[in-house]
């Protein structure tokens, strides 16, 4: 007997041992795991807003309800207080807003296809935190209050389309949403803790946190209320108007776009309620020709290379021959030979006039001149922007029209901020800065870092700069196509366009781009409004009708609202006839 109970004390001794010295660590491993649970914290995703720091995307928390089925199991004797499912039920269904019978099937416990107790149910979702409070306030052992954020926009359908919006699980799917990603993302953190057979939280036990680090803010150009304002003067005109849709972007000389506005706009916290086809930006991602708007880039192509001057003197028909087989090119109406100036036929808006001056730059210039005004190129690299269609010299050979046609505005296409820009230029002294919507981003901590500005690059010198803006300033006035786009108190500079939309057309019933693009004051620009009205009613299918109206309404709002005086001194004007 002494040699059997020294036996197996030795058995136990070295059990000890072994268990004590040799396999602790292990075994303590092995022990904490069956305890540690480790939690993601979700990092917050930044805000977008506009330049006045008016929120136009924001997180807000919410909490996801789970719970552990394999606790509600009734009184045991490892768990006495342990509750039953129904137990459980009666006292989460007030709270959850659930029945106690669609409660009880959660909380049941169940095994998983592995053999285990199943250990995660989802309750209920989008708790707000002091709902949150109300569940933890209840005390059921296991319910746990997952952290989550739901994506809301506090100035709805203002900027919609721009702003993008994300999916139901977070994931960005348009717009700015999706564009700034990396920068609105922040890094999630986590925390382990030691948690007791109940599954409460050991208040000693062993933890660590690591916290997450917040997305940052990214703050816009944009102007919220200028914004809001060109929406609805845009969704006044396509309906006035029957148009398929109505664009208006609004920039300043040096790029900021303050406004890009649609006449249909996304609701981004509920984009399956928007129409499809309002469901993208316009004024991004549609093109068209841009017609007698595109007239000035020609009037500014011919200046800069010494071939013409605002009061040089032309003897314009209403019709031109070309050589070979491009054919006879018109004027919108029939007209007898008339004494214009180049100042004239910007104001008229004869395309035989543009013809006679620009065909003297060559095939190349043109297209140069087209490229170096931002035509062809993407602006803001957004999802879904086209760079519009600009085809090249050798291109325009297969068709003997097409380099004419270009020095019209026809014979390509281009998007509303592509059209903006290029009278920015203008109103730049002849400086191009690309269009930019990003002011900059805002860290956690509060710091902000200015966005890096593109630079800018010389289109046509200053003074050729101000002599087409000198004779814009024509179009505006009683002799030309443009007086509905004069603004009270302000000299305004710009040009009507109207463009045959060919691919929509049907015979007998043409579709037409009515659009009006320009600058105030006209003496020292500083903002420019571009408005496109695509396909109205044949009544109002002329820039001079649809789209200046519109113009001269969002202008002068945007002049005031940026609190931009009124000029000075009259213009002086460029003869417009000899």
């Amino acid at each position: 007997m002494l040699a059997v109970l020294l036996v197996v004390t030795l058995v136990f001794a070295g059990r000890l041992v072994q268990l004590q010295a040799v396999d602790s660590a292990p075994l303590a491993a092995a022990a904490l795991g069956t305890r540690l649970r480790t939690d993601t914290i979700a990092a917050e995703r930044g805000s977008i807003t506009d330049r006045t720091g008016e929120v136009l995307a924001e997180s807000v928390e919410r909490r996801d309800i789970t719970a552990d089925p394999s606790l509600f199991t009734g009184p045991t004797k490892e768990r006495p207080k342990a509750l039953t499912p129904e137990q459980g039920a009666a006292e989460l269904a007030p709270v959850l807003g659930m029945s106690e019978a669609e409660l009880v099937p959660l909380l049941t416990p169940k095994t998983t296809a592995s053999g285990n107790p199943s250990m995660y149910v989802m309750l209920a979702k989008g708790f707000t935190p002091a709902q949150w409070r109300d569940v933890i306030a209840v005390g059921v052992p296991g319910v746990r209050g997952v952290k989550t954020e739901l994506r809301t926009y506090p100035a709805g359908i203002t900027a919609g389309n721009l702003v993008g919006y994300v999916g139901a699980d977070g994931t960005p799917l348009a717009g700015l949403e999706l564009a700034e990603d990396s920068v609105l993302t922040g890094t999630d953190g986590e925390e382990s803790y030691e948690r007791g057979r109940n599954g409460e939280r050991i208040p000693l036990g062993d933890s660590s946190t690591t916290p997450p680090v917040d997305g940052e803010d990214v703050r816009l150009t944009l102007d919220a209320d200028l914004q809001y304002y060109a929406q609805s003067a845009a969704k006044a005109q396509a309906e006035k108007t029957q148009a398929a849709w109505v664009a208006v972007t609004v920039m300043t000389k040096t790029g900021e776009v303050l406004a890009m506005a649609e006449s249909g706009s996304i609701d981004p916290a509920d984009p399956g309620a928007t129409p499809e086809a309002e469901r993208h930006n316009r004024s991004l991602e549609d093109v068209f020709e841009p017609g007698s708007t595109g007239k000035v880039i020609t009037a500014a192509a011919a200046i800069e290379q010494g071939l013409a001057t605002p009061d040089m003197q032309l003897t314009v028909p209403d019709s031109i021959r070309l050589p070979g087989r491009a054919g006879t090119i018109h004027d919108s109406h029939s007209h007898a030979p008339e004494k214009l100036t180049l100042a004239g036929v910007l104001a008229e808006s004869s395309n035989v006039g543009t013809i006679m001056v620009g065909q003297q730059l060559t095939p190349q210039q043109r297209y140069d001149y087209l490229r170096a005004f931002g035509l062809g190129e993407k602006q803001l690299g957004l999802p879904g922007e086209t760079r519009g269609i600009l085809t090249t010299p050798d291109d325009w050979k297969v068709d003997a029209r097409t380099p004419y046609n270009v020095l019209f505005g026809q014979g390509y296409a281009v998007n509303a901020l592509q059209a903006a820009q290029v009278y920015a230029t203008i109103a730049n002294g002849g400086v191009r800065i690309p269009p930019h919507v990003i002011a900059g981003t805002t860290d956690d901590s509060g710091a902000f870092t200015p966005a890096e500005q593109p630079a800018g690059t010389r289109v046509v010198s200053e003074a050729t700069a101000r002599q087409v803006t000198s004779m814009l300033e024509g179009v505006v006035s009683s002799e030309g196509t443009g007086q509905n786009a004069a603004v009270p108190g302000f000299r305004v500079a710009g040009k009507t366009g109207t463009s045959q939309d060919l691919p929509a057309s049907t015979p007998g019933n043409p579709e037409y781009t009515a659009s009006f693009t320009g600058m105030a004051p006209a003496d020292d620009p500083q903002l420019i409004v571009s408005v496109t009205v695509q396909h109205p009613d044949y009544a109002y299918h002329y820039g001079g009708t649809a789209a200046a109206p519109v113009f001269a309404d969002v202008m002068q709002y945007a002049l005031a609202q940026q609190g931009i005086r009124p000029s000075g001194a009259a213009a002086d004007l460029v003869p417009l006839s000899w």
